[in-house]
C-alpha cells in the first residue's frame, strides 16, 4: 500500500476512534453523561449512571473500534505492525477525542478489540475474565488494568521478534494505566466509587468521585 494510503488510515483510525459512544447513548436516554457519576464519558461510568443495557452498549462499539482498524491493520495493509499501529492510533483517538475537547475514555474496551484480532484465543480468554472481575469485583479499574497488563506481558513474549509489537503493546499498557491513575489515588484514599452491576445503580448528579477526579488531573474515566 502507498505511503499516502496508510496516512488515511491512520487519519480514519484517529477520527473514528474520537467517537465516544457515552456520550451518545447518554444523549439517546435524554442525559449527559458528563455530568452524572464520576463525570466520565465512559463504560464504566455508563453502566453505573445510565443503565447497564447502555454501558454494555457502550464497550461493544468501543472494542468493535479496535476491532475494525486491527482487522484492516492485519488484512488490508497485511502485517501484524499495521494492526498494532492503526490500534494504537484508534486508542489515542478514543481517549484524546477531537470531538469532545480531547476528554474521553480509558481505552480498555477499545484496547481489548485491538488484542482479540492480534490474538483472538488469548484475547477472547482475557475479555471473559474482565467480565468475571467486573461482576466480582466492586473496584471495576482492578479487573481493567490486570486484564491489560496481562494480556500486553502475553504479547510482549509472542511476539518478541517484533518490535512494532512489543513497543505498541506497551503504549496500549501505558495509555491504560495513565488513564486510571485518578481511580488508584483514590483507591489508596479510599474514596473510590464501586461499581454495582447486580441491583440498581443509582448516581444522578456528578458525584464526589467525579470532582475528586477532576481535581486530582483534571482528566476523566473509562
Amino acid at each position: 500500500m502507498a505511503w499516502w494510503g496508510k496516512a488515511l488510515l491512520v487519519a480514519a483510525a484517529y477520527l473514528i476512534g474520537s467517537i465516544n459512544f457515552a456520550i451518545i447513548f447518554s444523549r439517546l436516554k435524554g442525559t449527559d453523561i458528563t455530568k452524572k457519576g464520576s463525570g466520565n464519558p465512559g463504560t464504566m461510568n455508563v453502566l453505573r449512571s445510565v443503565g447497564k443495557l447502555w454501558g454494555v452498549l457502550t464497550f461493544i462499539c468501543d472494542c468493535a473500534k479496535g476491532v475494525i482498524f486491527a482487522v484492516v491493520g492485519l488484512y488490508w495493509v497485511g502485517s501484524l505492525d499495521w494492526l498494532f499501529i492503526l490500534g494504537v492510533v484508534t486508542i489515542i483517538g478514543h481517549v484524546l477525542p477531537i470531538y469532545s475537547k480531547f476528554k474521553g475514555g480509558k481505552g480498555v474496551a477499545t484496547s481489548i478489540g485491538v488484542f482479540i484480532v492480534a490474538y483472538p484465543i488469548v484475547g477472547a480468554i482475557v475479555l471473559a475474565v474482565l467480565i468475571f472481575m467486573l461482576l466480582f469485583i466492586k473496584y471495576g479499574f482492578i479487573g481493567s488494568i490486570t486484564c491489560i497488563t496481562a494480556i500486553t506481558i502475553y504479547s510482549c513474549i509472542v511476539s518478541r521478534d517484533n518490535i512494532t509489537a512489543i513497543v505498541c503493546s506497551l503504549i496500549i499498557w501505558a495509555i491504560v494505566v495513565i488513564r486510571h491513575y485518578s481511580n488508584i489515588k483514590r483507591l489508596i484514599r479510599g474514596e473510590e466509587n464501586t461499581l454495582k452491576l447486580v441491583g440498581k445503580n443509582q448516581s444522578k448528579d456528578l458525584t464526589e468521585e467525579g470532582k475528586a477526579e477532576k481535581s486530582d488531573d483534571g482528566q476523566k474515566e473509562n
